[in-house]
């Protein structure tokens, strides 16, 4: 059974792709609309959300996403993070330089708005910024997972602080958000966390073999910043995930 809704799945994952491919050329190609244009901004959050039905994912979430133009920080657990949230609102991620590079997913990412930081380069944070200040500035919400890696999301690790600069700088809304990918007894279930040397493939082939898989995305309230330089921000923002990751673990 199992191996029969893998290979279903499979076709459906791989099909989808091909179709994002083929809308992309469209719109992003030959119409040339950009991720700053409410239409292609719907296309894109329509087409992640279709993707985590493919893969199984039942969403709950609770709170209310913040407006435009605020920086939004979460934990991150898996790749399945970026479709998760992005399928809930038009958000613009920072990810990883390496992204970029990847065939058709890297070219997907920079089609749908993502901004990108080449991590241990000197520099990197400074041009980061610079980025998402730019974007913050257009009225974008951008989403940075500050751990700066992958986790088992059953705890935290610390918060980059130099990501936080934007929005010291511009004085805006910070909205922490807690993922949650809960099994039976509370922790994360064990085939869904994205870590250590696995291959993405290993990953997914693990997915795709679930029912069904559930995920929660809560939107905790913004932070009032005021008087915060942007440690003691970054610290804020992840002693409430944390909390609130502890809180629903004992659920």
């Amino acid at each position: 059974m199992k191996t029969l809704r893998r290979v279903t799945r499979l076709l459906l994952f791989l099909g989808h792709v091909l179709w994002g491919v083929l809308l992309t050329a469209i719109f992003a190609g030959v119409l040339r609309m950009s991720v700053t244009q409410p239409f292609y901004q719907g296309l894109v959050q329509a087409w992640l959300r279709r993707l985590t039905r493919i893969m199984g994912v039942r969403v709950k979430v609770s709170g209310t996403p913040a407006s435009a133009g605020a920086l939004l920080v979460a934990n991150h657990i898996t790749w399945l993070d970026i479709p998760l949230l992005g399928g809930v609102l038009p958000v613009r991620f920072l990810s990883k330089q390496e992204v970029r590079h990847w065939p058709v997913v890297g070219w997907l990412a920079v089609k749908a708005g993502t901004l990108f930081i080449t991590r241990g380069k000197a520099g990197a944070a400074a041009a980061a910024t610079a980025t998402m200040t730019d974007a913050l500035q257009g009225g974008a919400t951008v989403l940075l997972f500050p751990e700066g890696t992958t986790t088992t999301g059953n705890d935290v690790l610390p918060f980059h602080a130099r990501l936080f600069a934007p929005a010291i700088n511009l004085d805006i809304p910070v909205q922490p958000i807690v993922l949650r990918y809960p099994s039976v007894n509370g922790l994360t279930q064990p085939l869904i966390p994205y870590v250590d040397d696995q291959a993405l493939w290993d990953n997914l082939w693990g997915v795709l073999g679930e029912s069904e898989c559930a995920a929660e995305i809560h939107f905790l309230p913004p932070l009032i910043i005021t008087g915060l330089d942007r440690k003691g921000l970054a610290t804020l923002c992840e002693t409430n995930i944390r909390q609130r990751i502890e809180k629903s673990s004992k659920v």
